[in-house]
């Protein structure tokens, strides 16, 4: 605790004519006592922003009852005092509340709206049954703002008041639907339904949003049904709402409206499309979501997880032809060619054969480690001679590839060419694949041929045709 003695200078201080005297006072009141409190309320007025700030921040680090009750009169001040004390009395924290709740019944409306501001700002230890009966109170804002604390609260058994205010002012209805939407109770969803036949663009557009957010199954057929009259913005809306409750509607125009969702949406709205995509498969869709795919950099900590949803729906609705239409469009990014040759591998597209051949011959190497590992996928005979062609790759990566590919398939045509590549082969790790694709291939041959090697080749071969033996 801060000695009296020192207290009382830095007190003498606050009232010092030079800025920065006060202002490291100020700051250094902050490990004071509840003495300090009124002088640094009175600093708070002080002509010196610097000074005003470090006695903001000291007030919150003494915080506790006292200042929280002496910070109060300030709601009633000017709007940089008013926009300080909202700080001040948020970061207190819930030792705060107990003071806002008689604020619900004062004469001033922006107090009130205040008051319940706060609580939706601090959350901990708020009495949400308090602010049920704000849904009444006769300021459209102090309504609003009671309805998104209810919300924010949790507060399920306000259920019945929020539906009573959907034929409020709009800007009070849309606060409603917005706490309807956190609640998630069913009761909710009939009275919801009938604003989508109102006049209001802006009421219909979040009723919309706000069954897709209760998810209930029981706003399927008023969605589908409003999907056949609506605009491009409603429909799209509608769609989206009835994914998230986990309906893919049929009706025409589906697919369009996913893929444009996929196209314009931000991650949480693609990965919704992407479940509707998949559920429809319809391979009209691949370019799109190939293509958007091919933009995401690797150094994005989320893109992998991305990819990982992106590749999983692939699968479900890519086929041979789309994915062979992507590969050959030149507009797309490489990143996105790197995906449609991994889903033809895994197709195992044998129609896709001769395109895979032409992208080993493309200058990225990541296109070229894709095909040679797309071509082992398919594993016929023009396969094998591509890959035979690839262990002369100048890249490492490429090379490494290729003879993992071929040490696969075992085809004993691969072996003379893969014998000549580790007599070059300078990377360590491309070796080892090459002498293990050696062995795969024939191991009697290896061990055959043993004299041919130098004494690094054969400190790896040797080790692989014990484990074969």
């Amino acid at each position: 605790m801060m000695q009296s003695r020192k207290i009382q200078r830095l007190l003498q201080d606050l009232a010092h004519a030079d800025a920065s005297k006060r202002r490291n006072a100020a700051e250094v009141l902050a490990e004071a006592d509840e003495r300090a409190v009124y002088p640094l309320l009175r600093a708070l007025r002080d002509e010196n922003h610097g000074v005003q700030d470090a006695a903001m921040r000291s007030l919150i680090a003494i915080g506790g009852e006292t200042v929280a009750y002496m910070v109060l009169p300030l709601l009633r001040e000017d709007s940089y005092l008013r926009n300080t004390a909202m700080i001040m009395l948020r970061d207190i924290g819930p030792v705060t509340v107990p003071f806002l709740y008689p604020l619900l019944n004062d004469k001033d409306d922006d107090v009130r709206k205040f008051s319940i501001d706060l609580m939706i700002d601090i959350q901990f230890d708020v009495d949400a049954e308090k602010i049920v009966p704000m849904l009444k109170d006769p300021n459209a804002n102090v309504r609003a703002s009671a309805a998104k604390a209810l919300g924010l609260l949790g507060f399920q058994e306000a259920v019945p008041q929020l539906v009573a205010i959907l034929s409020d002012e709009e800007w009070v209805c849309f606060s409603a639907l917005e706490a309807l939407g956190a609640l998630r109770d069913e009761a909710a969803v009939a009275p919801i339904v009938a604003l989508l036949t109102g006049d209001s663009v802006t009421i219909r557009y979040a009723a919309i949003e706000t069954l897709g957010k209760i998810g209930s199954p029981l706003a399927q057929g008023a969605l589908e049904q409003h999907m056949q009259t609506a605009d491009d913005m409603e429909k799209a809306a509608a769609l989206k709402s009835l994914l998230q409750i986990g309906i893919t509607p049929t009706v025409p125009g589906t697919v369009d409206l996913l893929i444009s969702m996929f196209r314009e949406g931000d991650w949480d709205e693609r990965f919704i499309a992407l479940r509707g995509l998949a559920e429809l498969k319809d391979p009209k869709a691949v370019r799109t979501v190939i293509d958007i795919s091919g933009s995401l950099e690797p150094s994005d900590p989320e893109a992998e997880d991305r990819l990982y949803m992106i590749r999983s729906a692939l699968r479900e609705f890519a086929t041979c032809v789309a994915l062979i239409d992507v590969l050959t469009d030149p507009s797309i990014r490489f990143r996105g060619r790197v995906i449609a040759i991994e889903q033809i591998g895994e197709l195992k597209c044998e129609q896709a054969i001769s395109h895979l051949i032409k992208c080993i011959e493309v200058d990225v190497r990541d296109v070229r480690r894709a095909s040679v590992k797309a071509l082992a996928g398919i594993n016929d005979q023009e396969s094998t001679t591509a890959l035979i062609d690839a262990v002369d790759d100048y890249d490492s990566h490429v090379r490494k590839a290729a003879v993992t590919a071929l040490g696969q398939i075992s085809d004993p045509r691969s072996f003379e060419p893969v014998l000549q590549m580790v007599q070059v082969e300078k990377y360590q790790d491309v070796l080892e694949e090459a002498v293990k694709a050696l062995v795969n291939i024939d191991r009697a041959a290896v061990a055959a041929r043993m004299d041919v090697f130098d004494e690094r080749v054969r400190g790896i071969v040797a080790p692989y045709l014990q484990e074969a033996s």
